[in-house]
């Protein structure tokens, strides 16, 4: 069997810039060397940066009155930050490091590719300018290492379930994206909030007044005569803070009529009283029939 050959290098020709080049030529010329000055920018160093430089996210969980009021909240964080033990600088306190020959101390190299003269960073010291010949023990020459931290979240009143923050940690940024736990009492549309209030049939048909449970403080309300089941009943400004705006949302409050499972029975009798002087009722109503006169009796 013939041996395989070996791929032919490719030639790179110069295009003619003494005659006119289309976008196209230009394109065709500029894409190997593209290539070629890419591999030479790039390095080992550069890649572990890159990890480094990325922000870490984290979750935090707030109630629905720490999300709404917002909290100063204790967090712990696990960062990779500027290593303690030698300030970043990659050596073993107390050790001294070479100095680059291969880029003469400078952390850039000089490539030449044909007309072209390219400055990139040194792929010997990683762009230090020096060599490091006894690492850090602790981040093992990077000068990054991963570190324990308690700090305080200053958490804003009015954030949102699923929304992101970004924060610094010593020299380095986190983000934090918030988990908002349900209410067990309110709902939640952006900056208003609802909740339900259960009245009883006196107060639904005579008026008066009842006590909510608000976002900030217990709210007296005023029951109007004739409130309707599922009205709502709207307290301007005791919403939650708007985030991106001034002022803050309402609080609507929608009510529940509480029909009594049993009656005494006075109670019985009043209602069969009340149902004898309906005129508007669509079918019939139990203990009450209609006469051969157009009276209703309870029959008694």
């Amino acid at each position: 069997m013939a041996e395989p050959q070996a791929e032919r290098p490719r030639l790179c020709v110069f295009p003619d810039l003494s005659r006119p080049q289309s976008a196209a030529d230009i394109e065709t010329w500029c894409q190997p060397h593209r290539k070629i000055f890419g591999e030479f920018s790039s390095s080992s160093f550069g890649d572990f940066q890159t990890v480094f430089d990325q922000p870490q996210e984290y979750i935090m969980e707030l109630t629905f009155n720490q999300a709404a009021k917002g909290v100063n909240k204790e967090f712990t964080v696990n960062i990779m930050d500027t290593c303690e033990r030698c300030d970043g600088k990659g050596n073993e306190p107390g050790t001294k490091v070479q100095h680059c020959h291969y880029c003469g101390g400078s952390g850039m190299e000089t490539i030449n590719t044909g007309p072209f003269v390219m400055r990139s960073t040194c792929r010997r010291c990683g762009g230090r300018g020096s060599i490091i010949v006894t690492p850090c023990v602790v981040c093992r020459g990077v000068g990054q290492a991963k570190q324990k931290k308690r700090v305080m979240i200053p958490v804003p009143a009015g954030v949102e379930d699923g929304q992101t923050v970004r924060m610094p940690v010593g020299k380095r940024e986190i983000f934090i994206t918030f988990r908002v736990q349900k209410s067990p009492v309110f709902r939640r549309d952006g900056a208003d909030i609802h909740s339900d209030l259960f009245i009883s049939i006196a107060q639904a048909l005579l008026g008066g007044t009842a006590r909510a449970q608000g976002l900030y403080e217990t709210i007296n309300v005023m029951i109007p005569p004739g409130t309707q089941t599922d009205q709502k009943i709207r307290m301007g400004g005791k919403g939650i803070p708007r985030i991106n705006s001034y002022g803050y949302g309402d609080h609507y409050i929608h009510i529940k009529i509480r029909v009594p499972k049993r009656l005494t029975s006075r109670q019985q009798n009043l209602i069969l009283s009340y149902a004898e002087d309906e005129t508007d009722v669509e079918g019939t109503v139990n203990g009450v029939t209609l006469t051969t006169s157009g009276k209703r009796s309870t029959g008694n």
